[in-house]
C-alpha cells in the first residue's frame, strides 16, 4: 500500500469555471510536488465539472468530488478535509492564484515550528487596472497564539484569510468548521486553534487573491455576515476567558456599544452607496435586536415585506449569546 502524501491540497470550488484553470495550473506547478489534490465541487451549475475531470485525466494527484447537494462553503470545506490523507492540510479556494513555492514555504514553516497549529502569509490583490496591493502583517515567523487571539477579538476584521495550511490532527481533535458561521467560519476556527497553539507566519505575498467578486453575496455590506461576525466574537470571548481575562472583561463590558457602532457604520455605508435594499433589510431585522435604539428604529422604519429570505431571528441569538 502506498504511503499517504505529507500534504493534502483541499480546493473548494463553486461556479468559478472562468477562473478555475488558472487556479489549477498554479497548484500543479508547485515546487513541492508530493501532495494529493482534492477538489470539492459544491454542485456548480457551470462547466466546473468538465474542467476538473479534464485536469484529472492528466494528473493522478487530482481527486475530484462533486457534492450530492449544495453544502455551502463550510460544509464543502469540511467535506474536502475529511477526505484528505496527509498530515498537513492546505485549504485553497477557487479564483485565487498561488505562487510556485506556496506549499514549500508553508510546509517549511510548520516543520520549523512544532508548536504552530497553522501557517498563513502575506497576500496580494491584483486589480483590473493593473495595480497590485500587498497586505502584510508585522509578525515574526512564529506568533504566540494568545497574541493572534487578542488581535482577532479586538477587531471586526481578520488578518488571516481562509487560505492556510493546518495540521490534520488539530481538525480531528477540535472539530471541523462550524456551519452556523457560514462563509466566515474560518475566523472562528483560527481563534479556536490560536487559543491552544502558536501560529506560523510567512511574510511574503504567496497568494494572489481574487478581487472581490461583485456577484458574491458578501461583496458589500451584508447583515447576515455582520451577525455571523458578532456571533464569532461573543462565542470566542466566552471560550478564552481563562486565557486573556483582562481583555475579555474589557471587551464584554464594551460589547453592546461596540456592536451598536459596528451596525450603525454598516447602515451609514449602505446609505452612502445608496444601497436601499440593504438599508431596508437592516431596518427590519433590527426589530429583533436587544438594543433599544436599534429596535426602535426597526419598528419605526422597517417593513415586514422587506425581510430577507435568508433571515431567521435565531441569528440574533448567535450575535447576543454566541449560540
Amino acid at each position: 500500500m502506498n504511503a499517504a502524501p505529507p500534504v493534502s491540497v483541499c480546493l473548494v470550488t463553486y461556479n468559478r469555471a472562468r477562473l478555475l484553470p488558472k487556479t489549477l495550473d498554479s497548484v500543479q506547478a508547485q515546487s513541492f510536488a508530493d501532495f494529493e489534490f482534492i477538489i470539492s465541487d459544491d454542485c456548480s451549475t457551470d462547466n466546473t465539472q468538465e474542467i476538473c475531470l479534464e485536469y484529472a485525466r492528466y494528473d493522478p494527484r487530482i481527486k475530484y468530488f462533486r457534492n450530492e447537494r449544495n453544502l455551502g462553503m463550510p460544509g464543502n470545506l469540511n467535506a474536502s478535509l475529511q477526505k484528505a490523507q496527509g498530515n498537513s492540510l492546505a485549504n485553497l479556494h477557487d479564483g485565487d492564484f498561488y505562487r510556485v513555492d506556496l506549499l514549500a514555504k508553508w510546509k517549511e514553516a510548520l516543520d520549523n515550528a512544532a508548536t504552530a497549529g497553522f501557517v498563513f502569509n502575506a497576500y496580494q490583490v491584483s486589480n483590473d487596472d493593473g495595480t497590485i496591493k500587498i497586505y502584510r502583517e508585522h509578525y515574526p515567523p512564529l506568533i504566540p497564539g494568545h497574541e493572534l487571539v487578542r488581535r482577532l477579538l479586538s477587531q471586526w476584521t481578520s488578518c488571516v484569510s481562509g487560505t492556510v495550511m493546518a495540521r490534520r490532527s488539530l481538525y480531528e481533535q477540535m472539530g471541523w468548521f462550524d456551519s452556523k458561521f457560514g462563509n466566515f467560519s474560518d475566523v472562528d476556527m483560527w481563534l479556536r486553534i490560536a487559543m491552544m497553539h502558536d501560529v506560523a507566519y510567512v511574510n511574503e505575498p504567496l497568494i494572489d487573491l481574487m478581487p472581490r467578486d461583485p456577484l458574491r453575496f458578501y461583496a458589500f455590506v451584508h447583515w447576515q455576515v455582520a451577525l455571523w461576525i458578532l456571533g464569532i466574537h461573543v462565542l470566542n470571548l466566552q471560550r478564552c476567558r481563562h486565557l486573556l481575562p483582562g481583555l475579555v472583561e474589557k471587551l464584554q463590558r464594551q460589547y453592546q456599544w461596540r456592536r451598536f457602532k459596528y451596525l450603525m457604520m454598516h447602515m451609514l455605508l449602505c446609505i452612502k452607496h445608496r444601497r436601499w435594499d440593504r438599508v431596508r433589510e437592516g431596518l427590519i431585522i433590527w426589530r429583533d435586536s436587544d438594543d433599544r435604539i436599534l429596535k426602535i428604529l426597526g419598528y419605526l422604519f422597517g417593513r415586514v415585506e422587506h425581510k430577507p429570505n435568508w433571515y431567521s431571528s435565531d441569528l440574533w441569538k448567535t450575535a447576543i449569546l454566541g449560540i
